[in-house]
């Protein structure tokens, strides 16, 4: 699918159907698009194929008559991806007077459509591409922040294995994401060193520095919520193990409790406690019966309850 835009006094704005315009996205070409990309266009096979593969590195190559960029940026989110956050490539040709995008899928590049940016050039596009990249990155890692918060505040009544699930989707997406932050940063110092070449102006390197910079944070930050993470999952296993054995101490109390109740019942029984109650009105029996027994109960839970736990904490 094709999509046109222009800039008009530094704005991106969409074409109408059917004319051409200096940005033009495919979003998963098909096959007579990508013909036309490599015959007519003259983008190179390789380049081509690499922009719509989500394992391919950022990189960036001058050619014959334009310059080739596959950056990374995240995919869109979707209810339905259980915690997984995956990233794709992004191809970017700059010619003289057109910039073309190749993408897997249909992901807005222009926040609502329109965006303001830092000199009116197809340099100037690249970078937008670049930045916008960089702030979803940041928007999914707050995301990732939350959900492993949430996950931190459950983990500590957790025994089942979905809490350690979801850190683990977590990890893997994490994972990708400082691989493809590292990739263009790599891009990045790159397009820094070639700005000249490139054509960038002035305001247009200033732009690409502080790109740099909010990438650079990027990849820190997830280095961090990976190594909270992997912490939470090593000592998921030590606080399921406690609540179990939490649960286990309280199962075993109750079994305790019930233990002299049953005998009392065993060696009284329905006859011989009737008759040993011969003479009182039977509510008046089986009431003391059940108040004794409640006494007993408690009186045995009050002895039992303590073992296992300091003696500063029975006092409390």
């Amino acid at each position: 699918m094709l999509k046109c835009y222009d800039l008009v006094d530094g704005r991106v704005q969409r074409c109408p159907d059917g004319q051409p315009g200096m940005i033009q996205v495919y979003s998963d070409p098909t096959d007579e698009e990508k013909s036309y990309l490599i015959e007519q266009c003259g983008i190179d096979g390789h380049n081509l194929a690499s922009a719509l593969d989500e394992d391919e590195i950022s990189r960036m190559e001058f050619e014959e008559n334009h310059l080739a960029v596959i950056m990374k940026r995240p995919r869109d989110v979707g209810m339905d991806r259980r915690m997984e956050f995956l990233v794709s490539s992004v191809g970017a040709f700059l010619f003289e007077d057109r910039i073309i995008i190749l993408q897997t899928e249909d992901m807005p590049l222009f926040e609502h459509g329109r965006m303001p940016l830092r000199g009116n050039s197809i340099p100037g596009v690249l970078l937008r591409l670049l930045h916008q990249s960089t702030r979803q990155f940041l928007q999914h890692l707050r995301i990732i922040r939350t959900i492993s918060e949430q996950i931190e505040k459950k983990i500590e009544y957790a025994v089942t294995n979905k809490s350690l699930v979801n850190m683990f989707s977590l990890l893997k997406s994490l994972t990708y994401y400082e691989s493809a932050i590292s990739a263009n940063v790599l891009l990045l110092g790159k397009l820094r060193s070639a700005a000249g070449r490139i054509g960038f102006k002035e305001a247009e390197q200033e732009f690409l520095e502080d790109i740099s910079i909010e990438n650079k944070q990027c990849g820190n930050l997830s280095q961090i919520y990976a190594a909270i993470l992997k912490g939470m999952a090593e000592s998921r296993n030590a606080v399921a193990s406690n609540n179990m054995a939490s649960i286990m101490k309280y199962l075993a109390i109750i079994n305790i409790v019930f233990m002299p109740l049953t005998v009392i019942t065993g060696l009284g029984g329905m006859s011989e406690f009737t008759m040993m109650t011969e003479g009182i009105w039977w509510p008046h029996a089986y009431s003391v019966l059940v108040v004794f027994m409640v006494a007993v109960g408690f009186v045995t839970y009050l002895l039992v309850r303590g073992i296992g736990t300091p003696r500063n904490s029975r006092r409390k």
